[in-house]
């Protein structure tokens, strides 16, 4: 292409195009490039209008150079749809890490939003908007840097209101602001709207509003308040004020900035907080369900090593969620599990099942407790005899003990299953604590999942033995 790149492999696609990794001849250096899709539905007058915009809008953003922003370093015309030239980023988006590794804990989250928020600030400063912030345009790289990416194809004010005069709306259902959907309106506080929906889905592991259609969607953000916070803790009010219906009363960037902070570095000042969030970058993923931090990527290549955090997190309270009740199990553990899922025993393990049959619960104890967990987990998945096992990854973590043993199987009647074992250890006693769930039901499970692993520790002393036990 223009001489000069030659298109390696495809790295993603989507509703707006699709990414390539490509080797610029010119410098000898990997970029991505994008072949810029127009939305379908459009009549010949607006497609024209859009493929001009992409490459006027592109060129504006050119100009920006931050950190934290996709860089721009070329533009193509082409034949029909326009070509965008960028840095290539080593990395996985934000979704791909909730959907593989749950959600976020709040301080983490934080971290990412510090960063997302410092490049619409850059944008801004030239004059550009977003407007399609959402967990898939949010690159977490394998060096720690946080990247906003996939600016929309009108982010100045003139491309805005030609694309509003033409009665063209472009967004994700599930991550633009009501005054976009309702009024039209696009301004600042409308990319700080999809901030807060974007974090508040990485702290829950879902949009601000879940519904059975797009439709019952956008009515929902039409006229709705967002879903009740159940995971959010710290990021609550910050949450509840970027989410704000009215863009007046919603949070100015200032006061997102300040309230950010102060969950991502709790105890640190301005300047330690800088230092300590990027730190945080570093790590961002590791949460419950022992997501490796350092080695991820745009590609679907695994890492070779766990992460290592750079200060070990804060451990925020626990707070039972209301579908959820305490088993304990006299001086062993506790854990918390789903209302309404059946008890049993297997082969000594306490076994909880949902009334669908799936997804399953399993904790034992693991006696004697290996030396090396690792090598433990690898000796017992040479034994195991699953219809079309696939391992997915065995690693240690950062935890004393810590383990996680992913895998793909099938059922005996051919349904495609997901498993994760997580060693976790209470005091002397190494525990396996296992969940096995369709694997179509995989990702939407891992809220759930994040809550068993958050809770799973030592009873209170004053409460030891079975309590409030699921029915």
């Amino acid at each position: 292409m223009a001489g000069r790149y030659r298109l390696l492999r495809a790295l993603a696609a989507g509703g707006m195009g699709r990414v390539w990794l490509a080797a610029d001849e010119l410098t000898s250096r990997q970029v991505a490039v994008k072949k810029c899709a127009l939305p379908p539905g459009l009549t010949p007058a607006q497609q024209d209008l859009v493929r001009d915009l992409t490459l006027r809008e592109a060129r504006a953003l050119a100009r920006v150079r931050h950190r934290n922003v996709i860089r721009i370093l070329d533009v193509l015309p082409g034949h029909r749809e326009p070509w965008i030239v960028m840095e290539y980023v080593a990395s996985r988006t934000l979704l791909e890490v909730i959907q593989e590794s749950g959600p976020l804990p709040p301080e983490r989250a934080a971290a990412v939003g510090l960063a997302v928020l410092k490049a619409l600030n850059a944008a801004g400063r030239a004059g550009v908007l977003h407007l399609d912030v959402k967990p898939a345009n949010v690159l977490i790289g394998d060096d720690g840097r946080i990247v906003l990416a996939d600016f929309g194809p009108a982010g100045t004010d003139a491309g805005v209101r030609a694309l509003t005069g033409a009665g063209i709306l472009l967004g994700s259902p599930k991550y633009i602001a009501p005054e976009r959907l309702v009024r039209g309106v696009s301004t600042p506080q409308a990319d700080l709207w999809s901030l807060g929906a974007t974090l508040y889905h990485a702290v829950e592991g879902r949009p601000p509003y879940v519904r059975a259609t797009v439709d019952d969607t956008l009515r929902a953000l039409a006229g709705s308040p967002p879903d009740p916070l159940a995971r959010a803790g710290p990021l609550t009010g910050v949450l509840e004020g970027l989410l704000r219906r009215d863009p007046v009363q919603r949070l100015s960037a200032s006061e997102v900035e300040a309230q950010l902070r102060r969950v991502a570095a709790p105890d640190a000042g301005p300047g330690r907080a800088d230092r300590r969030m990027a730190a945080a970058a570093v790590f961002v993923l590791l949460a419950a369900l022992g997501g490796t931090a350092a080695a991820v990527r745009y590609d679907d290549r695994p890492g070779n090593a766990p992460a290592v955090a750079a200060f070990p997190p804060a451990r925020a309270p626990f707070v039972l969620p209301r579908d959820f009740r305490w088993w304990t199990e006299t001086g062993q553990f506790r854990v918390a599990v789903p209302v309404g899922w059946r008890r049993g025993r297997d082969a000594g393990a306490l076994v909880f099942r949902a009334a669908a049959g799936a997804p399953v619960l399993r904790v034992g104890r693991w006696d004697p407790a290996p030396r090396d967990v690792v090598a433990a987990l690898v000796a017992e998945e040479n034994a195991v005899s699953l219809a079309s096992y696939r391992r997915l990854r065995i690693e240690a973590l950062g935890a004393p003990a810590g383990a996680v043993w992913e895998y793909t199987f099938r059922d005996p009647g051919g349904a495609a299953m997901h498993g994760l074992r997580r060693v976790l250890s209470v005091g002397d006693r190494i525990y396996l604590v296992e969940w096995q769930a369709p694997a179509a039901a995989w990702a939407g499970e891992l809220p759930r999942l994040a809550v068993v692993l958050d809770s799973f520790g030592p009873p209170p002393a004053a409460q030891a033995g079975p309590q409030r036990r699921p029915r």
